[in-house]
């Protein structure tokens, strides 16, 4: 009676020999991040909101009280909201980014394409699960046209970066 074959650990998981850094993620993450807020910012003056309403809407999530602010009263400057939502916003591009480039090597193409999958997907997640949990208030005055662009900005600046971006050993 013969044995069949004993499978080794290289048979079974392929780890690729050169991958994107962590710190690529993350400088990707916070280009994208960066790329979004402008995107954000320039929503909140053509719209003539003004530029504090992306930051405020943000921190609404921690700053509770905000959840019950007038659009008037969003629109105006917040420190506390201005530094919490400017943390969340970078703590969760770069957090991303790095999320990113963990995962690409179990994908097959190009970061960029990829990318651009990433912002729409966030995007649905962020509307359908996420905002009306956490961030009430978000889903009532955000912009959904402007809250899709800001997506796609962010996955395709986080894709160009990565993908431009030499690959180290893994």
């Amino acid at each position: 009676m013969t044995q069949p074959p004993v499978s080794k650990p290289h048979d079974i998981l392929a780890v690729p020999a050169m991958v994107h850094s962590v710190r690529t993620g993350a400088i990707g993450g916070a280009l994208g991040g960066a790329a979004m807020a402008l995107v954000a910012n320039g929503y909140g003056l053509i719209s003539g909101l003004g530029v504090w309403l992306p930051v405020n809407v943000i921190a609404a999530t921690f700053l509770r009280d905000l959840q019950s602010a007038s659009i008037d009263q969003l629109a105006q400057f917040n420190l506390a909201a201005l530094i919490i939502g400017l943390l969340m916003h970078a703590v969760l591009s770069i957090g991303l980014g790095i999320l990113f480039v963990l995962i690409l090597p179990t994908l097959p193409g190009t970061p960029i394409i990829w990318a651009l999958t990433v912002g729409p997907l966030l995007w649905i997640i962020a509307s359908v699960l996420t905002l009306p949990l956490l961030n009430p208030i978000m889903v009532r005055v955000v912009d959904v046209p402007s809250f899709i662009v800001a997506h796609v900005v962010y996955g395709l600046v986080m894709g160009i970066y990565v993908a431009r971006t030499a690959k180290v050993p893994a």
